[in-house]
């Protein structure tokens, strides 16, 4: 079930009369569930959840609280609310979000696996206008904050470019600023500036002409590991400028380099998204047909397949373990000393799909050490406060209304965190039927656009 009167622009917004508010939804109650507030961990059981006008408006034990006559009723009993999990690391396709276009499928993928808001790291000409009618509920889809043209060493050949692109983006109304590396230090260094000028946040790759201690000192969110192998090694020793290090050289990392670099990074302030599951599979040594089998492949389009399988064969470097493990051990190192932490699945791309590889990355999360509880909250929670976001993240009176049923407890497993009964998205309720009929809508479009 979905209030689709919720979704849709009214008339007014047709003939562009302003100002068009869009239909609310109506009140909800969420009844007899067990509560993940991620406030810290704890579970809250047998606990009702009422919801209204797109926010919560009331939390308590189920036989304390009192159901609006006018509430739709939804049965949580036996199940977990947790708040709408956060996607870090997007690349937004192409499309102006309806249901037959790359972006309106990617974003219909994400919803359907409990993600609410997405951050754009890769987006296409003209998304500003989209991003905001999504954000307004005028296209169907999950928060969108979408980063500004890509900074490179090709697209910022010298500092002043990259002081102009930096303005651009503050003008165009772009909400962070990517970095993909190759820029010179001097380059770098008029970007963190304007970047500090303009109030907008820095994200992204490191690479060697800048380095890692200067995207630390930058206050640089940082994607990918970025840099983190290259410092964990001894002195001496020099790793390749690329995400990808033999394992003969990651072989050399110790465990004191990463505890000392984990601890620069946390007294840095500076917030990691990991991306791990993009590098299992890249250095995985599976094939692509092995990779092509994941059940989710049914909701990309051939073609793309075809691609990522030619983009495996041609630039994967086969199986590194020791490179995988050690990329691990970093992870688990930030953690320990208390670095902040996102979930930035880096998809969809080379066989990790819109949604499901935001599960993924949670899942790779959990298998590299860190504890269940830390990813979500990495998902929620921390996502929150990166954005600014003080009215998500946690469940509780006065927050948004972005929330997620699930048939299971995700601390006792985090792949409970896919079992997922319904999305409430601003409000508005998603029940299994509806999302089931959104991954029916893409799956056609898909075989559609071959």
């Amino acid at each position: 079930m979905v209030h689709l009167l919720a979704l849709v622009v009214p008339i007014c917004g047709i003939l562009g009369l302003d100002p068009c508010p869009i239909t609310p939804p109506p009140p909800y109650a969420i009844t007899g569930v067990s509560v993940l507030p991620m406030d810290r961990e704890r579970v809250l059981e047998g606990y009702t959840v009422i919801v209204r006008n797109g926010a919560i408006e009331t939390l308590g034990p189920a036989d304390k609280v009192s159901i609006p006559q006018d509430a739709v009723r939804i049965d949580g009993r036996g199940k977990y609310l947790i708040p709408g999990l956060t996607e870090m690391h997007t690349h937004l396709s192409p499309g102006a979000g309806d249901p037959g276009d790359g972006l309106g499928r990617q974003l219909r993928l994400a919803l359907a696996n409990g993600v609410t808001t997405l951050r754009g790291l890769v987006a296409p000409p003209g998304i500003i206008p989209i991003r905001d009618k999504v954000n307004s509920g005028a296209i169907l889809g999950p928060t969108l904050y979408v980063a500004g043209p890509s900074l490179n060493g090709k697209s910022v050949p010298d500092p002043e470019t990259g002081r102009r692109m930096v303005e651009d983006a503050k003008r165009q109304g772009y909400d962070l600023l990517k970095t993909h590396g190759g820029l010179t230090a001097e380059s770098y260094d008029a970007i963190v500036a304007a970047a500090k000028a303009t109030g907008l946040r820095l994200v992204g790759h490191v690479t060697q002409g800048y380095g890692l201690d200067r995207a630390l000192a930058a206050g640089q969110q940082v994607e990918h590991l970025d840099g983190y192998i290259a410092a964990a090694l001894p002195a001496g020793v020099v790793a390749p400028d690329d995400q990808i290090i033999p394992d003969e050289i990651a072989a050399k990392v110790t465990p004191e380099g990463i505890r000392a670099i984990a601890e620069k990074t946390k007294k840095a302030g500076v917030w990691n998204g990991l991306t791990l599951a993009i590098f299992q599979v890249f250095a995985s040594g599976k094939s692509p047909a092995e990779l092509a089998a994941a059940p989710e492949m049914m909701y990309v389009p051939a073609q793309t397949i075809s691609s990522w399988s030619d983009q495996m064969k041609t630039d994967a470097p086969g199986s590194l373990p020791v490179y995988l493990a050690v990329r691990d051990s970093i992870a688990v190192a930030l953690y320990r000393a208390g670095a902040r932490l996102l979930v930035s699945g880096d998809a969809p791309q080379i066989f990790l799909v819109a949604g499901f590889g935001t599960h993924r990355e949670m899942q790779a999360m959990v298998h590299a050490g860190i504890p269940t509880y830390a990813v979500l909250e990495a998902a929620t929670r921390n996502a929150a406060e990166w954005l600014g976001r003080t009215d998500a993240g946690t469940i509780a009176p006065g927050k948004r209304a972005d929330l997620v049923l699930l048939d299971a407890n995700p601390l006792s497993d985090i792949t409970n965190a896919s079992r997922i009964q319904g999305v409430m998205l601003r409000g508005v309720w998603f029940d299994r039927g509806a999302l089931d009929g959104m991954l029916v809508d893409v799956e056609k479009s898909a075989k559609g656009s071959n």
